[in-house]
């Protein structure tokens, strides 16, 4: 059990890492790129990243199917039936890597005619297309590699990877614009994550017996292909509802009240995304021991961890949120240079998004981790298909504010609903983390109430930031004590000493 708590901090202060660099990157390197490309060459990159991005969607969850169904066996390395599906994987792997290449390859030739791309700029952009999508190619091969490292809870390693990739693609993008490779410094940049990553993490994999020994891999198995690809057919059906909900907002706004408003938007969730990617971070880094724990039969445990794993989540939704009331409109306006004007209504909304959206996505999650997806899987395509319809009249009528709050309130009505209904259903240990999430509901609205009457007072922008490093702290203080439960704060606290004592030995 000790090892389970100290891979899932260690991973979690990883992951949080990862984010870090990876907003340091963005900061860095954007400005970096305008400094030695004009805006033309910058967009052309940003079109080529966009589109090789949508190609690495036709991973449909393979990934997390193979990683989730290795914890099925890893206890038996070398069973053969762990190799087997280790192999399986591989084949499926291959053969989406080539698909990307080739698919990807062929429809880079057509890409300048099909966007319209300057006569002079086509080259360089099919050329530029063709580097990043063989590098997205071979990518995908290679996480055949890596797949052990969830099921034995290496997370940190993962996310370590993860950080090591950026930094090295930056130090390769410096160099490409200091030698002036321009555009192509861009796709070279990726060369060393794609090479150097995978050697690392096959060493690293071999050396702590991630590996069947020689002789004990088995062979492929179509039975595994086929759990494989029913694993991936209700990943499929929640990705195309999570992109009809976060990716129709800005479209929907650009429609029917126009691209300044559409523009305004995307500026003002920055943070909130961000917020997602934090708080998502605590169900990623404990699912490997969650499901450890579901695959040994000790279902009551798993029930109490995941629980702990909700009010973890929830505890850092809250700080998020509170951060959202009290910061995101001041740093909205610092950041744009008072080009963008955000008010806290939708920062409110933003909030109570935040933690509805963290903790449903561990309810619908938790399926995942137990091995099946199949009974929440049409829960956010109906809620998708719900907001699109509700979205569309609200945003004509009201902006930002309507589509936020349709967002909220479908969310609420359908995944929250279904999801809990589910969670409760299957494990039946959902129902004692409610009065928590109303302890973090009841914080940030304590919050919301708070800095409404700051902002009606008028506090100059250093006097409000200093009211929100405050706000924050009450918050997380607060969220200690009552969205924590009391079992949940000894056990860590009792952890906290035990990881304290294992890093000084």
């Amino acid at each position: 059990m000790g090892d389970r708590s100290f891979y899932f901090f260690r991973g979690l202060g990883a992951g949080y890492v990862a984010i870090a660099v990876n907003i340091a990157y963005t900061g860095a390197s954007i400005p970096l790129a305008l400094h030695y490309l004009g805006k033309e060459q910058f967009g052309l990159w940003a079109l080529a990243q966009q589109i090789a991005g949508y190609l690495m969607l036709l991973d449909l969850g393979v990934s997390s199917a193979v990683s989730r169904f290795s914890a099925d066996r890893k206890d038996e390395v070398n069973s053969g039936s762990y190799g087997s599906l280790l192999l399986t994987g591989a084949i499926v792997f291959a053969s989406q890597g080539l698909l990307i290449a080739v698919g990807g390859g062929v429809f880079s030739f057509f890409a300048p005619t099909l966007f319209s791309i300057p006569p002079h700029l086509s080259a360089d952009f099919t050329n530029v297309l063709l580097i990043i999508i063989f590098l997205a190619g071979l990518s995908v091969v290679s996480r055949s590699i890596g797949s052990p490292l969830w099921a034995f809870q290496r997370m940190d390693v993962a996310y370590g990877l993860s950080t090591f990739n950026l930094l090295t693609s930056f130090i390769v993008l410096w160099f490409g614009f200091h030698q002036g490779w321009g555009i192509y410094s861009f796709a070279f940049a990726g060369i060393p994550g794609v090479i150097v990553s995978p050697i690392l993490t096959f060493w690293f994999c071999r050396r702590n017996h991630y590996y069947p020994s020689t002789g004990f891999w088995g062979r492929p198995n179509w039975t595994y292909l086929r759990q494989i690809f029913l694993f991936c057919q209700d990943v499929l059906w929640i990705t195309i509802g999570s992109q009809l909900v976060n990716a129709s907002q800005i479209m929907i706004l650009s429609r029917v009240a126009g691209l300044d408003v559409a523009a305004t938007f995307s500026v003002g969730t920055k943070l909130f995304n961000m917020g997602q990617l934090l708080t998502g971070k605590v169900i990623d880094s404990s699912g490997p021991a969650l499901t450890e724990l579901f695959v040994r039969g000790d279902i009551s445990r798993f029930s109490l961890r995941f629980a702990h794993a909700v009010s973890i989540t929830a505890f850092v939704a809250t700080v998020g949120a509170t951060a959202l009331i009290a910061l995101n409109a001041p740093f909205v306006s610092l950041w744009s240079s008072g080009a963008v004007h955000w008010n806290l209504s939708c920062d409110a909304l933003l909030a109570g998004l935040l933690i509805a959206t963290s903790i449903t996505r561990c309810l619908i999650g938790v399926f995942g981790l137990a091995g099946s997806f199949r009974p929440v899987r049409h829960i956010y395509f109906a809620e998708g298909c719900v907001f699109i319809m509700a979205a569309i009249p609200a945003a004509a009528h009201f902006g930002i504010i309507g589509i936020l709050g349709s967002s909220l309130i479908v969310h609420l009505m359908i995944a929250g609903i279904l999801g809990y209904l589910a969670a409760e259903k299957a494990l039946g240990a959902v129902k004692p983390i409610i009065p928590h999430l109303v302890a973090a509901i009841m914080i940030s609205g304590f919050a919301f109430i708070t800095f409404l009457a700051f902002d009606k007072v008028g506090f100059s922008p250093k006097f409000t930031l200093f009211l929100g490093v405050i706000a924050i702290f009450l918050s997380a203080v607060s969220g200690w004590f009552y969205v924590f439960p009391a079992s949940l704060r000894a056990d860590c606290l009792a952890k906290l000493g035990s990881l304290t004592r294992r890093s000084e030995s």
